[in-house]
């Protein structure tokens, strides 16, 4: 008998940690190694085996992807070995499923197109699996001058993502990745991923890869006007510049219209995930071209009813009280 036959969720959990973890890396160096004075691409030459190694990762991670799905049907359908020579009859002692080879490359991916029904994954995406097969493999065995940059370790992780589980498939394991994490019931920031820290990776991912570029792997249009979120704005405080002007922080505009259409009376926040209801009406600000005012609910003493602090209007615009 074959023991210990992994799940579905196995391989996902392992193909997730792979692809956010070779993110994470990418990520970390950009947002904190890059000091003035030093070129990006200097940088980038000094940590050239980390975007290596984030490609050996996300090959390792698509891999696992692909066995998850199969696995849907039946992991026995990644036992590379002749079924003569499997150890199952009465006879046989058990033997564990990971002391077992299996199938990778590809006999994996023509495995994967066996068991999913047509049209469910795009044509391009076997094109994309054997591109980065054969990228992997010059790294891994040091064929040739490969030139990578961060942009394209990037692209091959969302891309990754987006094919097997479509849009919004990487921000959703990616806070998943920092929510679970036992060190958010702490009182450390080093854990916390919060609406600041998720809007740090949104504005990093847009200004490498360009609004054309999230738009395949977000379900929001980036080249869309962007407004103001009533949660968000503001969460995190306010933030004071040198020459003394104080604003709400974080205070990036994420929030879009839904539908996006001039009519449109409902927005909706790419951090926070939350619906708001607006009314179309002119920003009556100088200079604010805005026509979207979000009314503040008034607040109430649950045991008196009376009204302590009263609704405002607010154009996400500008963020500015009408």
């Amino acid at each position: 008998m074959i023991i210990n036959i992994p799940s579905k969720n196995d391989y996902q959990d392992v193909g997730f940690e792979c692809l956010i973890q070779a993110y994470k890396n990418i990520c970390q160096i950009d947002n904190e190694e890059l000091i003035e004075g030093i070129s990006r691409d200097e940088m980038w030459n000094y940590n050239r085996i980390v975007l290596k190694t984030s490609i050996i990762l996300v090959h390792q991670g698509v891999e696992a992807l692909l066995k998850s799905k199969i696995s849907e049907k039946s992991a026995l359908l990644l036992i590379e070995q002749k079924k003569s020579e499997w150890k199952t009859l009465p006879e046989s002692d058990n033997i564990d499923f990971s002391d077992l080879f299996t199938i990778s490359g590809n006999e994996l991916i023509r495995t994967f197109y066996a068991i999913v029904e047509p049209n469910t994954y795009p044509n391009e995406f076997v094109i994309f699996f054997e591109n980065l097969r054969l990228l992997r493999n010059k790294l891994v065995h040091g064929i040739g001058d490969v030139v990578i940059n961060p942009e394209i370790s990037l692209n091959y992780i969302l891309n990754s993502f987006t094919y097997l589980y479509g849009k919004n498939a990487f921000w959703r394991a990616l806070k998943d990745k920092f929510y679970n994490h036992p060190g958010q019931l702490e009182d450390s920031a080093k854990f916390v991923f919060g609406e600041y820290e998720q809007y740090i990776h949104i504005v990093y991912l847009e200004a490498l890869l360009g609004k054309a570029e999230m738009n395949i792997h977000f379900d929001v249009e980036f080249k869309a006007r962007k407004y103001y979120c009533p949660e968000c704005t503001g969460e995190g405080g306010v933030l004071v510049t040198g020459s003394g002007e104080v604003s709400e922080y974080p205070n990036f505009k994420y929030t879009f219209l839904t539908p996006n259409e001039p009519t449109s009376t409902i927005v909706k926040c790419l951090i926070c995930e939350n619906s708001f209801e607006i009314e179309r009406n002119d920003c009556n600000k100088e200079g604010c071209k805005g026509n979207v005012i979000y009314t503040d609910e008034e607040e109430r003493d649950e045991i008196t009813g009376e009204v302590y602090d009263e609704g405002v209007k607010i154009c996400l615009t500008c963020n500015e009280i009408q």
